[in-house]
């Protein structure tokens, strides 16, 4: 597509698209500032498990993005839904990962345990270290669910990147041979709550990112058209997956 695509609604990433660590990307900022004078509905959808969605809203209004709660989805948010759908309410859960994660879990009426455990979910974790590792495998194989918030090896920072939650799901996999059940991008469950919370269509949404295999992969298989802008990992991603527009910055999209 040589024309950026026509929509009503946007849903988008954060890392690498409106800001790199903490500084924001300034064709971002302009972008969505001109969507929400314009009555644009937007969302954002993001695998970083850090971040409550109302400490992502209040970063996001501090960068001049009028952005609510209600308009976050997070992979932490997701992955403690679906836990429902894999152990019982009440059972213990290790959590690798932040502290938001751990409260999370616990919102959702698990216990938080240290070791053991019916589930291990992992999210990024900047406090791993091999004991974390070892009490991760003892746990999976001695049959304990393997969930992980998202595959991302690379998170875009100031200056470069920093490793993603998917380095720590490899080192795991790799220590118990168990794959792990992953809920964020590329599957489309971020994507489908935001479509919810907007009311929007799949034909009138955009799904924007910065990484193919991971955000735009995940808008494809939502249903949406997609849209790459390449403000965050320089990282080419697979041929295999091609976005409807290719844009260098997000104010691109600006008609």
């Amino acid at each position: 597509m040589t024309q950026p695509p026509r929509f009503r609604a946007v849903i988008s990433d954060l890392d690498g698209v409106v800001y790199r660590g903490a500084q924001p990307i300034p064709s971002a900022v302009e972008a969505f500032q001109a969507w929400a004078a314009r009555g644009v509905p937007f969302a954002f959808v993001t695998n970083n498990s850090t971040r409550s969605a109302s400490d992502v809203s209040d970063k996001i209004n501090a960068m001049g993005i009028p952005t609510t709660p209600r308009q976050i989805v997070t992979s932490a948010m997701v992955a403690a839904r679906r836990l429902a759908d894999l152990v019982p309410p009440g059972a213990p859960v290790q959590v690798v990962g932040a502290d938001n994660l751990a409260r999370i879990t616990r919102d959702h009426g698990y216990e938080v345990c240290k070791d053991g455990g019916a589930a291990v979910l992992v999210g990024l974790d900047q406090r791993f270290t091999y004991d974390t590792l070892a009490r991760a495998q003892r746990a999976i194989l001695n049959g304990a669910v393997f969930l992980g918030t998202n595959p991302d090896l690379r998170i875009p920072v100031e200056g470069g990147v920093i490793p993603g939650a998917g380095t720590l799901l490899r080192a795991i996999e790799a220590a118990t041979g168990v794959s792990p059940i992953v809920v964020g991008k590329p599957q489309p469950d971020l994507i489908h709550d935001a479509l919810g919370i907007l009311g929007a269509d799949t034909s009138d949404t955009v799904m924007i990112g910065d990484q193919l295999a991971t955000d735009i992969a995940a808008g494809q298989a939502a249903g949406l058209r997609t849209v790459r802008v390449r403000t965050g990992v320089s990282d080419p991603g697979p041929s295999t997956i091609t976005p409807d527009y290719d844009a260098e910055t997000l104010d691109a999209l600006l008609g």
